[in-house]
């Protein structure tokens, strides 16, 4: 799984919020721009994964069914969605938002 999360978070134009359920936690995961426009779509407490080296955000089964309810779906394979978001994407606000969390998790 993690080299289709890289391949997606690669390819992101900010225009889509790849979200993954993981069923041992209950939680809607979600990586990089994603996480980024997740994090401006809804409330959301960020954090950076040093495993997949970009920032990481999650959302439980209700959050996300209210969000899904919102936003318009594009794609869904098994434990897998693709939202479209209505918020735009601004490459340097990402960059600054990579930069606080990574510092407020003390990632060098």
């Amino acid at each position: 799984m993690n080299e289709g999360v890289t391949l997606n978070e690669v390819m992101n134009d900010g225009k889509s919020i790849h979200l993954y359920f993981n069923g041992l936690v209950g939680l809607y995961v979600s990586y990089g721009i994603s996480a980024f426009l997740l994090s401006k779509q809804t409330d959301v407490s960020p954090s950076y994964s040093q495993e997949m080296q970009m920032p990481v955000a999650v959302i439980n089964v209700g959050h996300f069914n209210q969000l899904k309810q919102q936003l318009e779906v594009t794609k869904m394979v098994n434990n897998y969605y693709c939202l479209r978001p209505t918020v735009e994407y601004d490459e340097n606000e990402y960059a600054d938002w990579v930069g606080r969390i990574r510092e407020e998790k003390g990632i060098d």
